[in-house]
C-alpha cells in the first residue's frame, strides 16, 4: 500500500504540493522521487536529498510563520480586550472621585 502511495505521488507531482501533506511527508515523497530519478550516481542522489532537506526547512519556516501570525492576532485581541477593560475601570474610578 505504501509503495502504491509513493508511485501515485511520483506520477502526479502536483499532489506533493497539496496542503494535505505535512512537511515530513513532503520530504519523504521528495526523497522517494530522488531515489527513482537518481539511479545513476550517489552524488546525484545526495544532491537531490539535500534539496529535499532545504525544501523541508522552508516548509517548516512557512508553517512556523503561519502559527506565529495566528498567535500574534490572538495576542492583539487579548491585549485590546484588556486595554478596554482597564480603560473602563479607570473611567469608573475617576467618575467616583
Amino acid at each position: 500500500m505504501k509503495k502504491l502511495f509513493i508511485i501515485t505521488l511520483l506520477i502526479s507531482p502536483h499532489l506533493t504540493q497539496a496542503e494535505l501533506l505535512t512537511c515530513d511527508q513532503k520530504q519523504a515523497v521528495c526523497e522517494a522521487q530522488c531515489k527513482a530519478s537518481s539511479l545513476i550516481s550517489e552524488q546525484d542522489s545526495n544532491t537531490c536529498k539535500a534539496q529535499c532537506l532545504g525544501e523541508r526547512a522552508a516548509c517548516e519556516l512557512d508553517q512556523g510563520k503561519a502559527s506565529a501570525e495566528k498567535l500574534a492576532e490572538q495576542a492583539k485581541g487579548a491585549s485590546q480586550s484588556f486595554m478596554d477593560k482597564l480603560k473602563a475601570f479607570w473611567n469608573g474610578l475617576r467618575s467616583n472621585l
